[in-house]
This record gives C-alpha cells, sequence and structure tokens, in this order.
C-alpha cells in the first residue's frame, strides 16, 4: 500500500487565520448586541416610567401636565427607538457573521483534512 502525499490547497493557506479573524469578529459583535440589550433594558424602564406619569396626568384630566411630561420624556423615548432598531442590526450582523465562520471553518477543516485522509 503506497501513501498519497497531498499537498494542501494555497489558496486555502491563509483561511485559519481568516476563520480565527471572523470569530474574534463574531465575538465583538456578540458583545455589542449585549451592550445594546442591557442599555435597551435600563431605557425601557425609563421610558415606562415616563408613558405611566404622562398616562395619569391624562386620566385625571390634565392633558397640558400629560403632554410636558411626554415632551421632557421624549429623548428618552427617542432614545428607546434608536437602540430597538440597533439591536435588530446586531442581531443581523452576528447572523451572518456566525454564518460565514462557520463556513470558513469549514473551508479551513476541509484544507487541513483532505478527502480521503481520515482512512489510512
Amino acid at each position: 500500500m503506497s501513501a498519497a502525499v497531498v499537498t494542501p490547497d494555497p489558496c486555502a493557506q491563509g483561511v485559519p487565520s481568516a476563520a480565527a479573524e471572523l470569530r474574534r469578529e463574531a465575538v465583538s459583535a456578540v458583545v455589542r448586541q449585549q451592550q445594546v440589550r442591557e442599555e435597551l433594558a435600563a431605557i425601557r424602564v425609563q421610558a415606562c416610567a415616563i408613558e405611566r406619569r404622562a398616562a395619569r396626568a391624562l386620566a385625571r384630566g390634565h392633558d397640558l401636565l400629560g403632554r410636558q411630561i411626554l415632551a421632557r420624556g421624549i429623548f428618552t423615548l427617542k432614545a428607546r427607538e434608536a437602540l430597538e432598531a440597533e439591536l435588530v442590526e446586531c442581531r443581523c450582523q452576528v447572523a451572518r457573521l456566525l454564518a460565514t465562520m462557520v463556513r470558513a471553518e469549514d473551508v479551513a477543516w476541509r484544507a487541513t483534512n483532505p478527502v480521503g485522509s481520515w482512512r489510512k
């Protein structure tokens, strides 16, 4: 039985480092996603408090006060909307990076383990 010499694909030489870079990017994206979630949770609490206070004022017939409360809290309400949109973007980025990372790791694995190399 002769041993076949298999040389790795020269195009795939940099694939392991590319996969590692993708892994780092994915970890960073997941960390950012978690930060946005935490910021969003805190701002949602503030926004709910503002909305409750405004609703109470309106329920008592104090329309002007209710509007003033909402006007003062408009920054918080807009920040909540912006963070919700950013969280959606973060989720999409994480999904794209993870899918790309899995493909790159598969290519790297195939480059270092050519077909038939598992049989001796």
